[in-house]
């Protein structure tokens, strides 16, 4: 592990999540009823979010209820919109919590759990394959996360543009605290490898006008820019960089984006997307073709990007541990993640177990692996690898 990397706490990437109204589909975790989970995510209320949360966990849900669910029992799932406001998760958490029959958190996202900490402990509620975005998602014993979120694929952005033999980076990321941490992890990896930072430009979240930003990055004729803004902003702002003459790659957060708008944003110009998972509409893999197979049938309308993949592949891992176990309740579910040695991701990424300490300096994520995407003359490119996020070293994916 790298030195920039070992140094990086838990960045966020968009403000994400909250609930006024929960939404459910399904009945009780006692007896022979239902396994009841849920799912925490800002699915509607603004620039960051992401109904496709929703979608691939119910995707995943109904799968399996369709192929006879799990030891005989049918999942139900509970939705609580938190519409990105810290109110209103933390009214999705007391909600959930309050109800015993839901046995854990699969999938989703919540930026504001460090606030619910303290309620999520004493309830002893696992948290199962969340898109991380807070401290508690990467540091604490409750989460189980196998999508290393900003915390691998930033650095891992970073080692690609170095690799790519980039001499100038110009860099923008929003002006926002949570964004700290990732600047600097994503500076000390430039400039460790001789790469010159031209502009360190800090942008507004609310910015409407790109076009001041734009002038300030490519003022130091930088052959790169890596631009890091709510999803919303980005394919404005690669625009809006084309427009001033930019012809240098531009490298961008890849996880909310499906393949055709990645293709979009790379038409005018060679285009950089970090992920962390092989791309979401690759079916190279084996939970790659499920993955799509199952938002073709039950969400055919939901979004193919990470975001869902990352929820769909939560239930998936609760689904494998809830199959090993007599009883299913908060305290079992927890013994049976601590105890799982291999866990199933069906080649999305290496060999992971949760019985064992995390490779990674935050013991909530197990995953140490990312992935890159390419565009180039408006196509989009993996190349079928796992890249380590602190040596760069080609990871071998796992059943």
């Amino acid at each position: 592990m790298s030195r920039p990397v070992a140094k990086l706490l838990a960045p966020l990437a968009a403000l994400a999540l909250a609930l006024t109204a929960c939404s459910s589909s399904g009945g009780s975790s006692g007896g022979d009823g239902p396994l009841e989970i849920a799912a925490i995510a800002a699915l509607s209320g603004g620039v960051s979010a992401n109904p496709e949360y929703g979608d691939g966990a119910q995707a995943a849900v109904q799968s399996i209820n369709a192929h006879g669910g799990v030891n005989g029992r049918q999942l139900k799932l509970t939705t609580c919109d938190m519409h990105q406001n810290a109110t209103d998760s933390a009214n999705c958490v007391r909600k959930i919590l309050s109800d015993k029959k839901i046995v854990a958190l699969a999938g989703g996202s919540d930026i504001f759990l460090d606030a619910d900490k303290a309620q999520l402990e004493a309830a002893k509620m696992p948290v199962v394959g969340q898109w991380p975005v807070s401290t508690f998602d990467v540091t604490n014993p409750l989460a189980f996360n196998v999508n290393g979120g900003t915390v691998v694929g930033f650095p891992g952005m970073a080692q690609d543009v170095v690799a790519s033999g980039a001499k100038k980076v110009g860099l923008v990321t929003l002006d926002l605290p949570t964004s700290d941490v990732n600047r600097k992890a994503i500076t000390q990896i430039l400039s460790a490898a001789g790469v010159q930072v031209t502009a360190d430009v800090r942008l507004s979240a609310t910015a409407a006008d790109l076009s001041a930003p734009v002038q300030q990055a490519i003022a130091g004729n930088p052959d790169t820019i890596i631009w890091l803004s709510f999803t919303a902003q980005t394919p404005v702002a690669v625009n809006a960089l084309r427009q001033a003459g930019f012809k240098g790659t531009v490298a961008v957060a890849g996880v909310a984006f499906e393949k055709h708008a990645m293709e979009t944003m790379g038409a005018g110009g060679p285009v950089t997307l970090s992920t962390v998972f092989p791309p979401a509409w690759d079916t190279s893999t084996a939970y790659g073709k499920q993955f799509n197979d199952d938002m073709k049938a039950y969400a055919p309308q939901g979004k193919i990007t990470e975001l869902a993949l990352t929820s769909w592949l939560g239930v998936q891992m609760f689904a494998q541990v809830a199959g090993t176990l007599h009883t299913v309740d908060r305290a079992a579910v927890l013994d049976g993640l601590h105890k799982l040695t291999a866990v199933k991701t069906g080649g999305l990424t290496p060999a992971i177990s949760f019985a064992a300490k995390s490779p990674l300096p935050y013991p909530g994520i197990y995953n140490p692996a990312y992935t890159v995407v390419h565009v180039a003359d408006g196509t989009a490119r993996w190349d079928g690898k796992l890249y380590d996020s602190g040596t760069r070293q080609v990871l071998q994916p796992a059943p």
